[in-house]
């Protein structure tokens, strides 16, 4: 393709790959794009990070379709905590097809295209959940990933294509609770932890509000059966939560993170409704926040 020229200096580090991965696709002679509109890659909105180029952190960020255009931005690092490049990226409508334009920056701003000029990739074809390009594929990758894939050209003539497989972010384990976890073992089985220490406080919650109301044994067994319903409804409602991202190695830490946010919210529960008083006395127990 020759495209991407300025992007071939940066490539310079990497080995040769070898065999192409084939991921990409390439539009023959009088290829004629197929009928598709932006609403079809509404999947695609949102926050993406993952390993890049060299391994150093990628990000890309979309916004949902808006006037038949869906706009983008990716954020590559050099792995020394600062901005390699970026790109500017738009999906557009045009005559009943899809093709998706590019516009390189540097750190500082300075455009590596000519003035007015984009790198314009037509569609070659479409599938549920992938928009293939004329040498640029975004699909999805699997419940809970997104890989974007570009066909390379080297200075010696061979080809080759980049990968960025990525995930989005704002599990509970990228978000703090689990800042160690690096596999999806190691998540499930903080997530599970932090599970247990929920439940344990919001029993000693719950112990104190039936303590609390000693006197009164038809609100106390009112207070238990409320407790059962709601194992009941935390089980019911975050096994769906896992069925819909059972494709997905996140299936877990979901249902997990869904667990313990109900977990929470009950124990905040019991504590304003048993454990706190209508006027300034101090709460019989601290208010809970998030378990960490």
């Amino acid at each position: 393709m020759g495209k991407w020229l300025p992007l071939l200096l940066c490539l310079s580090s990497l080995p040769a790959q070898g065999a192409l991965a084939q991921e990409t696709r390439t539009a023959s002679e009088g290829h004629s794009p197929p009928r598709a509109t932006v609403s079809q890659l509404r999947w695609l909105a949102g926050q993406w990070e993952g390993p890049g180029i060299n391994g150093a952190p990628a990000r890309e960020s979309w916004f949902a379709p808006v006037g038949g255009i869906m706009t983008g931005m990716f954020v590559q690092e050099d792995g020394k905590g600062a901005v390699r490049f970026t790109e500017f990226v738009q999906i557009a409508e045009k005559d009943g097809s899809l093709v998706l334009r590019v516009k390189h920056f540097n750190p500082d701003l300075t455009g590596w295209e000519e003035k007015g000029t984009t790198e314009d990739f037509p569609l070659v074809a479409m599938a549920d959940g992938a928009a293939y390009f004329d040498g640029l594929t975004i699909r999805r990758d699997g419940r809970d990933g997104m890989l974007s894939a570009v066909r390379m050209e080297r200075k010696d003539g061979s080809v080759e294509e980049l990968e960025f497989r990525y995930h989005r972010p704002g599990t509970a384990a990228e978000a703090g609770r689990c800042p160690d976890a690096m596999t999806t073992l190691d998540i499930n089985a903080c997530l599970g932890g932090v599970l247990g220490r929920a439940d344990v406080r919001r029993k000693a919650y719950l112990e104190k509000a039936l303590a609390r109301e000693a006197d009164r044994p038809e609100l106390q067994a009112m207070i238990r059966t409320a407790d059962k319903a709601f194992d009941a409804y935390r089980t019911a409602h975050c096994d769906a939560v896992y069925e819909d991202w059972k494709e997905g190695t996140i299936r877990g830490a979901m249902s997990l993170s869904c667990q313990i946010a109900m977990t929470d919210a009950r124990t905040h529960r019991i504590w304003q409704d048993w454990l706190t008083y209508m006027d300034s006395t101090p709460p019989v127990l601290p208010e809970p926040g998030p378990t960490p």
